[in-house]
């Protein structure tokens, strides 16, 4: 048993938040939201499932947007290509499991295995995949 979650929006890499204690950019700052979206739109959508102690496993697939710049023909083959440019996968989860602490589970430490995915998508989205591991 699990769950799945598909959360529509554009992925975004963890950003350095504070130095000092102050916010470094204007990146931190839509990092912030970018991280509440992703609350608001699980809270809305989980409907009470939680993982209170015990081991987790997540499946995580980023779908990327396609380039603007790239050619029709290029683009329509791009769906399902894998995204190997920035934002680094480990970046990508660090903000997702961020987002889930106190909502999907207790705290991200639970998380005992992850497989991460980003790939090229029409419509730029994160889907999640939460199960408790035997």
């Amino acid at each position: 048993m699990g769950i799945n979650l598909s959360i529509p929006i554009e992925p975004m890499g963890a950003v350095r938040m504070t130095q000092r204690g102050k916010f470094t950019s204007r990146s931190a700052l839509k990092y912030l939201g970018y991280k509440d979206f992703i609350k608001l739109h699980v809270k809305n959508g989980a409907k009470g499932t939680f993982f209170t102690d015990g081991p987790i496993e997540v499946t995580i697939t980023f779908h990327m947007p396609i380039p603007a710049s790239w050619s029709k023909k290029r683009r329509a083959a791009a769906a399902g290509i894998y995204h190997i440019k920035k934002p680094d996968a480990d970046n990508l989860v660090k903000g997702v499991f961020d987002s889930l602490n106190g909502i999907i589970w207790k705290d991200d430490n639970q998380v005992a295995k992850v497989t991460a995915t980003k790939l090229y998508g029409k419509t730029p989205k994160i889907e999640v995949f939460i199960r408790e591991l035997e």
